[in-house]
């Protein structure tokens, strides 16, 4: 799926000379016809190595994570608040 923005396209397409207006009217119909998703915006963050314990830090909660107990090598995301990891320890 790609998602767009369905005003910026109506503007561009309301707009354009190229197209006659009986055109313009059709495509405005079938933009606001369609149905609308909603997009949640992904959290991203990555982990920062605490140096004052054995533990990393979830950049985007502050999670603090102690590397024994927990395999954060291996985690992609944070297992508190779900931010995407964008560089492992």
């Amino acid at each position: 799926m790609r998602l767009i923005d369905a005003e910026q396209m109506e503007k561009h397409i309301m707009e354009s000379k190229v197209f006659n207006q009986y055109f313009k009217e059709l495509v405005q119909s079938l933009i606001w016809g369609e149905n609308t998703v909603d997009v949640v915006p992904v959290m991203r963050g990555e982990w920062i190595e605490n140096p004052t314990k054995d533990s990393v830090l979830c950049s985007y909660c502050h999670a603090d994570w102690n590397l024994f107990d927990n395999d954060t090598y291996r985690f992609c995301y944070c297992p508190n608040c779900g931010a995407k990891m964008e560089d492992k320890p």
